[in-house]
């Protein structure tokens, strides 16, 4: 998916193969996102792409029944900060899209049933990734 974002901190991993760790703002919150190759300035405005490594560790079960409350947020997971925990709502099939909140996520095409859209769900994203475009 995309978005404008402004682009707050950078922690480099390698310079020379331009691989970062980026703190950026969407919308009214913060997140850290994993980024090669690396294309952004601190302070900047940015047109991004998103994309995530989902871990595997949440079952298709869980998928639609760990997100009980009807949430719609993404919450940091674990001691890598661009893991996330992500709750979130199905707004649309082929694609799947997930609402949650700050961002929507593209969640592959895993059905054309449309009777999923408005189901609440829950994913974790083991890494976090941003390009820009």
């Amino acid at each position: 998916m995309k978005f404008q974002v402004k682009i707050k901190r950078i922690d480099w991993i390698d310079q020379d193969t331009k691989e970062a760790e980026v703190f950026f703002r969407v919308g009214n919150s913060d997140y850290w996102a994993f980024s090669s190759p690396f294309n952004f300035a601190e302070g900047s405005i940015s047109n991004i792409e998103i994309d995530f490594l989902e871990s595997e560790d949440v079952s298709f079960e869980s998928f639609f029944s760990d997100n009980r409350d009807k949430e719609m947020k993404i919450v940091p997971f674990g001691d890598n900060r661009t893991s996330y925990h992500c709750y979130g709502r199905i707004i649309n099939v082929n694609p799947i899209i997930v609402d949650c909140g700050d961002m929507q996520f593209e969640h592959g095409e895993f059905t054309h049933d449309e009777k999923v859209i408005g189901e609440y769900v829950y994913f974790v994203i083991s890494r976090l990734e941003i390009l820009s475009i």
